[in-house]
């Protein structure tokens, strides 16, 4: 069931005066358009490398597993791609076939070309990876505490630097709202101080891409391109969203189980950043993962200076980490190292964008998908699968069996968490009759760390507008009210709107207040 009709069936029982439709129309399933098939009209096979048996098990796992209308598969062996199709559709409006050369966006698979480009321009003498960032950005306030002098560039590109800002985080990739040019006024007021232990997050990168662009004068988005993908004739990668759908581009889906899929909200360039800001094709990753291979070598050349090679794939922060089957035991400049079965895996992932490579073995896979709630458990199993098959692993069906078992369980899981969920939204839910009119909600409310929020009349009811999301305000009870925000596979949130005796009139979104504007 698809995710927003799984809302809508949740709520006709729990809340009975929600009647708005999803902002996005329902797709029939794949099946429809034929199915999660190989398309065989282009691509390339390497029979001595990728026999017919494991392709027929790379499409037999996607069938299996129903999880994603369309999927885009490379696989690299030495210095070649010896595999590159795709299966099923990028876009069920047209069943548009997915292929090697078909845009995916990649989400935190963004932060190895950003790494990369880092490493490249120190090597260019551009800038110092260890320097301070308050050299480079000399109006940072870091928060007290924090030692300032110490705070290098690579520390944030290997999420160590001791001092985080959530709002910063959000706003970037949600949103969208917060200017590059806000971007350190923003930290100067609501960073907090953290550790210098490992801690995932997009702050880290976004903020060394912001002072490598002040130190550069050329803004990140351009010296990735200019520094990553031009060298490496990645010709299809981008990391404008504007640019990338002038092409052939998957269409994102909610859903994946099996009856009906639903088109989610696409990024705009505003929620593009450093560190999750890019589009690619399996085609051109493959490339990527060649440079990888080859010490920055690729087509006879040297594409990238192996030194940059060497800094982004070695091991600069050490953490105890485990992903899908993989143990996670060091992080570089954009690349994870991991145990897998007793071999060396260096990774990034972005959802459910699977990008990998054995250096033992020679041997890289890239897994993309356009199913943004359930990809992810597919593709990181798939390409495991696909590592089992190319290394003779002698348990392949129990190992197939196994995955998709627990690409079933993970969908059971999502669909219990999500009710439980909605259930908890219902009982946060104030009681009794409106005390406000919907003409007293219209107007503009500010957050001073989060920005600005709208609600406007729209098709005969109310929707809000939070920098490039929007999406339906439906009433639930009291002054409660559920807003669906559409960002690919959050699901809704509660507002309420009250009196402050200091504020006047505000928004109340789970504690973060926004005030009424006169």
């Amino acid at each position: 069931m698809a995710f927003r009709t799984f809302v809508a069936v949740v709520f006709s029982g729990a809340f009975a005066a929600i009647t708005a439709p999803p902002a996005h129309a329902a797709h029939p399933s794949a099946d429809v358009c034929g199915g999660a098939t190989i398309n065989k009209d282009e691509g390339v096979r390497d029979g001595r490398v990728v026999s017919r048996a494991m392709e027929r098990h790379i499409e037999e796992f996607l069938q299996d597993a129903d999880a994603t209308p369309g999927a885009s598969i490379a696989i690299v062996k030495g210095n070649r791609v010896v595999y590159a199709r795709g299966f099923g559709f990028r876009d069920l409006e047209d069943c548009a076939k997915a292929a090697p050369d078909t845009r995916y966006y990649l989400k935190s698979t963004t932060k190895s070309f950003l790494g990369a480009a880092a490493a490249v321009l120190h090597e260019d003498g551009a800038i110092e990876l260890d320097a301070p960032i308050a050299d480079y950005l000399p109006d940072l306030v870091l928060p007290e505490g924090a030692p300032g002098t110490a705070i290098s560039i690579r520390s944030h590109l290997t999420h160590t630097q001791p001092y985080f800002d959530g709002g910063v985080n959000y706003r970037t990739a949600y949103p969208g709202n917060l200017p590059d040019m806000e971007l350190v006024a923003h930290v100067n007021v609501y960073s907090r101080l953290n550790d210098t232990r490992y801690q995932y997050s997009n702050f880290g990168p976004i903020m060394a891409a912001h002072a490598i662009g002040a130190k550069t004068g050329t803004h990140w988005r351009d010296f990735i391109a200019q520094k990553v993908f031009a060298p490496a004739g990645m010709t299809n990668s981008f990391t404008s969203m504007k640019e990338a759908m002038k092409g052939p581009m998957a269409v994102g889906y909610i859903g994946g189980q099996g009856d009906v899929y639903e088109m989610t909200q696409t990024k705009t360039d505003s929620q593009m950043h450093a560190a999750g800001g890019s589009v690619s094709t399996v085609a051109d990753i493959g490339r990527w993962l060649i440079i990888n291979l080859n010490g920055g070598m690729i087509d006879g050349a040297q594409a990238i200076p192996q030194r940059a090679i060497e800094q982004v794939q070695a091991c600069q922060a050490q953490l105890k980490a485990s992903y899908s089957e993989y143990i996670r035991f060091a992080y570089g400049l954009g690349l994870y190292s991991a145990d897998y079965d007793g071999d060396l895996l260096l990774h990034h992932f972005g959802g459910e964008t699977h990008m990998s490579f054995m250096p033992k073995h020679e041997l890289g896979v890239v897994v993309l998908t356009n199913e943004l709630g359930f990809g992810n458990a597919v593709t990181h199993r798939l390409a495991s699968t696909i590592y089992d098959m190319l290394l003779d692993k002698p348990d392949i069906d129990e190992r197939i069996g196994r995955r998709l078992k627990e690409i079933d369980d993970r969908k059971a899981y999502v669909t219990d968490r999500l009710n439980r969920y909605l259930m908890h939204l219902k009982q946060k839910a104030p009681d009794g009759e409106l005390n406000f009119t919907s003409n007293e909600l219209i107007g503009d409310y500010i957050d001073p760390r989060l920005g600005k929020m709208s609600i406007a009349r729209h098709d005969g009811g109310l929707a809000v507008t939070f920098g490039a999301l929007s999406g339906p305000l439906t009433h639930i009870s009291g002054d409660g009210y559920l807003a669906d925000f559409e960002p690919w596979n959050e699901p809704p949130q509660l507002f309420v709107f009250r009196t402050d005796e200091q504020q006047g009139f505000v928004l109340d979104w789970g504690g973060r207040i926004f005030e009424q504007q006169e």
